[in-house]
C-alpha cells in the first residue's frame, strides 16, 4: 500500500505544482503543461485543444478529485486509525509524517494532498456553483401544458451534471458506507471537514434543498444529497456543524432565498442536540475564549435572537424546553470549566426569553424557565428512600436534577451577567422571595452555614428590594408575614432541604442552673429573642426590611401592620400568637425603622400614619360613646324605662363573659397607647409638622381631649404629652417675629426665649420639658424696674397659647411639671390680670348650669382641683389687691360650694379657696358676708350627721371590724366623684371658712368701731349659735365637733364685739 500511495502522489505531483503570480495567458500555458505531464505519467495521450482557461482549471480539478478518491480508497483499506502530527511535548516540533498501518504520509505529501483538495473547490465547485445559481430561477417557474419544449443550448446542463457529480463524490469520500456507515477517519476526511466543510455544505444545500417549483429541465434538485447531509451533520460535533452553517448564513447566495431558510432550519436542528447550545457558544465566542476579552453586545444579541427563534415546524414547548435546559446546564456548571463569555451569553439569552412578550408565542419560554427555577423552592424536597424502600415516582425524582443550592447559584449568575432590567429581576425573583427569605433566616440561625451562600442570598434579596415596584414589594413582603416560604433545613454539608414541617424543640421547659446559664449566654433572654418561634421572626424580618432601604414600602407595610393588628384585636377568636406576632413586628419597626440615621425611616412620610392614628382615635371615641349611652341621662324628661325598679337584663350580653369584655377593653387600650406613642414619634421625627402643614392634626388634637382624662395610668400621660407637644408646635409655627438684633450683652430677646421654650416643650425627656415651662413662667412674670413692677415683655397675642400650655401641663402627673404649671398660671395672673384669672375661674366652675357637673369623672375632678390649686396660688400672691378681683372670684366659688350636683370634693375645694380669700384679705368677702354666713349655716344644718348611739364595749369584735371597713370605704378620698354631701371634709371646710369669716368680722369691728353692719343680724346669730351648739354636741365626726365649738366661741366673741364689750 505504501508503494501505491507513493506512486499516486508522484504521478499527481504535476497537478499540485506551484507557480508564480503571472498573467492569465502564462497561467493557461502552465496548466496545460501540468495536465499533459500528468497524463504522460499515466501513459495516456490526450489532445488538449486551445480552450479557455476555465476548461483547463476544471480539467485539473476533475483529475485532482480522481487522485483524492484513489488515495482515500487506499487509506480506508489500511483499516488502521491515523495519528495526526501532534507534538510529543510542549514546544517540540511535530513529527515528520502521519502514519497509518503500513502507510506513511509525510509532511510534504500532506501539503500536496491539501493542495489537490483546494484545487477541487477553487477550480471546480466554486465556479460551477456560481453558474448553476445564476441559472436557477429566483421565483417558481410556470407549468407548461404540452406544446413545444424549450431546449437549453447553453453549458448549464453540463455544469449542473458536473457539479452534482463532484458534490456526490465528495460526500462519498466522507461517508463511504452511505447512510448506514460511519464517518471515514482518514487524513483526507479530516482535511475536508476541518478546511472545507462550509464549501461542501453550500452546494449540497443549493442542490439538495432546491424547491421543485424553482427547478428547470437543466437544474433539478438532487434528492440523494439531503439524507447524506443530515447523516453527516448528526455525526459531526455540533460546534463544527454550527460553525459551517453559520458561515453559510453569513454569506448566503443572494439570489436564492431558500438557501438561507434551509440553512437556518439545519442550524436549529443542531441547537437541539445535547451539545448544540455549548457548540454555538464555542463557535461565536471562540476569539473571546482565547483572548479573555468580554463578549461584545452584537454577539450577545445575535446569540439571543438565534436561541429565541423557534424553528419552523417545531413546537415551541419542545424547543424551549430543550434550549432552556441546555442554557441552565451551562450556568450550573463549575465556572472554572466554562468560559466567562459563555456564561454571559447564556444569561443574556435567558433574560431575553423571559422578556419575550412580543414574540409569536409569548409566555411559553418564560413559563418553562420560571418553572424550572422556581420549582425546587416551591415544593418539598424529595426524600431519598432508605434501603429496602420502593423508589418514589419518577415525577418526584426529577426534582433532584436542580437542587435549591444549584438554583441559587444559577440565579446569582443570571443577575450578574444579564441586563440590569427591573422587569427581568422582578419576574425572576418575586414569586420566590418568601422562600428565599425563609432560607436566609434558616442560614442565619445555623452557625455552620456557608458564608458565601448567605452573601449570595442576601445579594439576591437586596437586588430585588431595590428594583421592585412599591405595590409588588408590599404584596410580596406581606406574604412573608402570612407565613409563606415554607420550612427549611440545612445539614452539615450545606445542603438546603424544604420540609413539610420543621421539628422544633419545646419552647416551655424547666431550666436547670446549667441550662439557664447557657440560655443567657446564647441570648435567649434578650429583647429580640423569639421564644415562641414566631414566623417570621420579628427582629430578623424588620432587620431585613431595613436593609432593603425602601422607605415607601416600609411605611406602607407599617400601616398595613397596624390595621391588621387592630382587626385581630377586635376579633374574639383571633389567634393569640398571630396577634403577638403583629405586635412584635410593630414594636420592632418602631425600634429599628425610626432612627434619624436610617434612610428607610417610616416616620418621614407621616400622612398615612396620621390617618391611621385618627382612625384609631375615632374608633376608640365611638366605643366610649356607645358604652356611655346607658348611663347618660336623657334630656327628654322622665320615660317609662326610668320607672323600672329592677333593671332589664341585656340579652345580648347574657352570653358574654366579663373577662372577654375586659380583654376587649384592654385590647382597645393597647391600640390607643400604640397610636398615641406613634403620634409622639411622628412629631419628634418631623420637627416642621404642625396643624398648619397637616390639618389632620387639628382633628387628632380634638380626639385626644377626652382621652386626656382617661383612667388609665399608661394612656393618660401619653395623651397629655401629645397634646402638649401639639400645642407647643402650633404656637411655634403660628408666631412670626421679625428678626431681632442681639444686644451688646448677648441676651436673648423675649421672642427668642419663647421659641426656645416651645422647642424644649416638644422634647421627649421630661426634665427638658419642665425647663421649657420654667422659661415660659419667666416670660410671663412681671418685671421689677426702678419705677416699680411692669407688665411682662411678651406680646399679648401669645397669652392664649401660653395659657393653654400651662393648663395642659397642670394635669401632668409629674410634680415638677405640675408645680411649674401652677406657678406659671399664678405668674400670668400677676402679669396680665383679670383676663387670665377669669379664664381660670371659668374652667374651675364650668358645668354649674344643668347637669354638666354631675357626670364628672375622677380625671375631671383631679383636673379642676389642680386649677383650684393654681387659683389658691393666685389668691395668695394677690395680697392687698385681692378685693379688686372679688367680683371674679367670690360669686363663682359660692356657686360651686352650693351646687349639690357637683362632687363633694369640688365643693370642699371651693370652701378652701374662700377660706384662702379670707386669710389673704378679708375685705374681699365683707360685701358677701351675710349671704355667705347664711349659706354656711344652712349647709351645716342640712349636712350634719348625728352620731349613732354608743354600743356596749362587750360587743363582738366582728361587728367593730365591719363598722371600720364600712367607714373606710365611705370616705371622700376613696370616692372623689361622689356627690354625697355627708362626708365630714365638707363640714370641716365649711366650719373652717365660717370661723375665718367670723374672725374677720370681729377684727373689722375692733379696727373700725363705728362699723354698723358686719353681715351677722341678730336672727342669724341666734340660729348660728344653736346650730353650732347642736353640731358640737351630736356630730359623728370628732374633728367637726371640735371645730364647731371653736366657731361657736368665735360667734360669741363677735356678739360681744357687736354690743361693745
Amino acid at each position: 500500500m505504501q508503494k501505491e500511495v507513493i506512486n499516486i502522489l508522484r504521478t499527481s505531483a504535476p497537478l499540485a505544482g506551484s507557480s508564480a503570480s503571472v498573467g492569465a495567458s502564462a497561467l493557461k500555458d502552465i496548466l496545460r503543461q501540468r495536465v499533459v505531464q500528468y497524463y504522460q505519467a499515466l501513459d495516456k495521450d490526450i489532445d488538449l485543444s486551445d480552450g479557455p482557461l476555465e476548461d483547463l482549471q476544471l480539467e485539473t480539478a476533475t483529475e485532482a478529485l480522481c487522485v483524492i478518491e484513489r488515495l482515500q480508497a487506499i487509506l480506508l483499506a489500511s483499516n488502521s486509525p491515523e495519528f495526526a502530527s501532534i507534538p510529543a511535548k510542549s514546544g517540540s516540533k511535530p513529527s515528520e509524517g502521519t502514519l497509518h498501518e503500513g502507510v506513511a504520509i509525510g509532511t510534504r505529501d500532506l501539503a500536496q494532498i491539501r493542495t489537490l483538495i483546494s484545487i477541487i473547490f477553487k477550480w471546480a465547485l466554486e465556479p460551477l456553483l456560481g453558474r448553476v445559481i445564476a441559472a436557477t430561477p429566483t421565483k417558481p417557474s410556470p407549468k407548461h401544458h404540452g406544446g413545444a419544449q424549450i431546449i437549453d443550448l447553453t453549458d448549464v446542463p453540463a455544469d449542473y451534471e458536473t457539479l452534482s457529480s463532484a458534490v456526490t463524490r465528495l460526500m462519498h469520500l466522507l461517508l463511504p458506507g452511505g447512510l448506514q456507515g460511519p464517518l471515514a477517519e482518514t487524513i483526507i476526511s479530516l482535511t475536508l471537514l476541518n478546511r472545507h466543510l462550509t464549501d461542501i455544505l453550500t452546494p449540497c444545500i443549493v442542490l439538495g434543498w432546491m424547491p421543485k417549483r424553482q427547478a428547470t429541465d437543466s437544474v433539478r434538485p438532487v434528492d440523494d444529497l439531503r439524507p447524506l447531509v443530515m447523516h453527516l451533520l448528526s455525526i459531526l460535533p455540533a460546534s463544527q456543524t454550527i460553525a459551517a452553517l453559520g458561515g453559510i448564513l453569513s454569506h448566503p447566495p443572494s439570489a436564492l432565498s431558500y438557501v438561507r431558510k434551509s440553512c437556518g432550519f439545519l442550524l436549529s436542528r443542531q441547537l437541539l442536540r445535547p451539545e448544540g447550545v455549548p457548540g454555538l457558544l464555542a463557535v461565536v465566542f471562540g476569539e473571546e475564549d482565547v483572548s479573555g476579552d468580554d463578549a461584545s453586545l452584537e454577539k450577545l444579541e445575535h446569540v439571543g435572537r438565534l436561541l429565541c427563534t423557534v424553528p419552523t415546524g417545531t413546537k415551541p414547548n419542545e424547543y424551549y424546553e430543550n434550549v432552556i435546559t441546555r442554557l441552565i446546564t451551562v450556568l450550573s456548571t463549575n465556572p472554572e470549566t466554562i468560559p466567562p463569555a459563555h456564561r454571559r451569553a447564556a444569561a443574556f439569552s435567558l433574560s431575553r426569553m423571559l422578556l419575550s412578550g412580543d414574540r409569536p408565542t409569548p409566555g411559553v419560554a418564560s413559563d418553562i424557565l420560571l418553572t424550572k427555577l422556581h420549582l425546587p423552592f416551591l415544593v418539598p424536597s424529595p426524600r431519598i428512600p432508605a434501603q429496602g424502600e420502593d423508589e418514589a415516582p419518577t415525577a418526584t425524582l426529577k426534582q433532584r436534577d436542580l437542587s435549591p443550592s444549584i438554583v441559587l447559584s444559577i440565579l446569582q449568575t443570571l443577575l450578574t451577567n444579564a441586563d440590569p432590567s427591573p422587569t427581568f429581576i422582578s419576574s425572576l425573583l418575586t414569586p420566590i422571595i418568601p422562600t428565599l427569605y425563609a432560607i436566609l433566616f434558616r442560614l442565619d440561625q445555623t452557625k455552620t452555614s456557608d458564608p458565601a451562600t448567605k452573601d449570595s442570598l442576601k445579594s439576591l434579596l437586596m437586588t430585588w428590594g431595590r428594583v421592585v415596584c412599591a405595590s409588588e414589594g408590599l404584596h410580596t413582603l406581606w406574604s412573608i408575614i402570612n407565613g409563606e416560604g415554607g420550612e427549611w433545613q440545612v445539614d452539615m454539608t450545606g445542603t438546603l432541604t424544604r420540609v413539610e414541617e420543621l421539628t422544633r424543640a419545646p419552647s416551655l421547659y424547666l431550666f436547670t442552673p446549667e441550662s439557664l446559664r447557657q440560655a443567657e449566654d446564647s441570648g435567649e433572654f434578650s429583647v429580640d429573642s423569639n421564644p415562641l418561634d414566631l414566623r417570621p421572626d420579628p427582629a430578623h424580618f424588620v432587620k431585613f426590611l431595613n436593609s432593603l432601604d425602601r422607605s415607601e414600602i416600609s411605611s406602607e407595610l407599617f400601616m398595613r401592620m397596624l390595621e391588621a393588628y387592630r382587626e385581630v384585636k377586635s376579633e374574639a377568636d383571633a389567634d393569640p400568637l398571630r396577634t403577638l406576632m403583629y405586635l412584635q413586628l410593630i414594636l420592632q419597626m418602631q425600634s429599628q425603622l425610626t432612627a434619624d440615621g436610617t434612610s428607610s425611616n417610616i416616620l418621614k412620610k407621616p400622612a398615612y400614619i396620621l390617618s391611621f392614628i385618627k382612625h384609631a382615635l375615632e374608633s376608640a371615641n365611638k366605643l366610649t360613646i356607645s358604652s356611655g349611652k346607658r348611663s347618660k341621662p336623657s334630656s327628654a324628661g322622665l320615660r317609662m324605662e326610668d320607672l323600672r325598679i329592677v333593671e332589664e337584663e341585656d340579652e345580648e350580653l347574657e352570653d358574654e363573659d366579663s373577662d372577654d369584655e375586659a380583654q376587649r377593653r384592654s385590647g382597645d387600650q393597647e391600640m390607643l397607647v400604640t397610636a398615641v406613642d406613634l403620634l409622639l414619634s411622628v412629631l419628634e421625627a418631623n420637627p416642621d409638622l404642625s396643624a398648619r402643614t397637616a390639618p389632620i392634626l387639628n382633628d387628632i388634637f380634638s380626639l385626644l381631649e377626652p382621652l386626656s382624662k382617661d383612667s388609665s395610668e399608661t394612656l393618660r400621660p401619653l395623651v397629655q404629652e401629645a397634646r402638649m407637644v401639639m400645642t407647643a408646635r402650633l404656637a411655634s409655627t403660628s408666631a412670626s417675629f421679625p428678626e431681632m438684633k442681639t444686644s451688646a450683652t448677648h441676651e436673648d430677646s423675649p421672642q427668642q426665649i419663647y421659641q426656645k421654650a416651645l422647642k424644649l416643650l416638644q422634647d421627649p425627656l421630661l426634665p427638658v420639658r419642665a425647663h421649657g415651662l420654667l422659661l415660659l413662667r419667666q416670660l410671663v412674670s412681671t418685671r421689677r424696674t426702678k419705677s416699680g413692677l411692669e407688665e411682662p415683655s411678651i406680646d399679648r397675642a401669645l397669652v392664649p397659647a401660653i395659657l393653654s400650655i400651662f393648663l395642659q401641663s397642670i394635669q401632668d402627673d409629674d410634680s415638677y411639671m405640675y408645680l411649674n404649671a401652677v406657678q406659671g398660671l399664678a405668674a400670668m395672673v400677676d402679669g396680665f390680670g383679670k383676663e387670665v384669672l377669669k379664664g381660670l375661674v371659668d374652667i374651675y366652675s364650668q358645668g354649674l348650669d344643668g347637669l354638666g357637673g354631675s357626670g364628672m369623672t375622677q380625671q375631671d375632678v383631679d383636673a379642676r382641683t389642680r386649677v383650684g390649686e393654681a387659683l389658691g396660688q393666685v389668691i395668695r400672691r394677690c395680697g392687698d389687691v385681692l378685693p379688686a378681683y372679688g367680683d371674679l372670684l367670690v360669686p363663682p366659688l359660692c356657686a360651686v360650694m352650693s351646687a349639690s350636683h357637683f362632687p363633694t370634693t369640688m365643693r370642699t375645694s371651693a370652701l378652701s379657696l374662700l377660706a384662702q380669700c379670707a386669710k389673704t384679705d378679708s375685705l374681699v368677702l365683707l360685701p358677701y358676708s351675710a349671704d355667705l354666713s347664711a349659706a354656711i349655716i344652712d349647709l351645716l344644718q342640712l349636712e350634719s350627721v348625728r352620731a349613732p348611739p354608743r354600743k356596749d364595749p362587750a360587743s363582738t369584735d366582728g361587728a367593730l371590724a365591719e363598722d371600720k371597713e364600712t367607714c373606710a370605704l365611705g370616705t371622700m378620698d376613696s370616692q372623689p366623684t361622689s356627690t354625697n354631701s355627708k362626708f365630714p371634709p365638707l363640714r370641716r371646710a365649711a366650719l373652717h371658712f365660717l370661723l375665718l369669716l367670723v374672725q374677720a368680722c370681729t377684727m373689722r369691728l375692733y379696727d373700725s368701731p363705728g362699723t354698723e353692719h358686719v353681715g351677722f343680724p341678730a336672727s342669724l346669730m341666734r340660729r348660728g349659735k344653736s346650730t353650732l351648739g347642736y353640731i358640737a354636741a351630736t356630730d359623728e365626726d370628732g374633728v367637726v365637733r371640735v371645730m364647731a365649738r371653736e366657731t361657736l366661741e368665735g360667734l360669741e366673741q363677735l356678739e360681744g364685739a357687736m354690743v361693745g364689750l
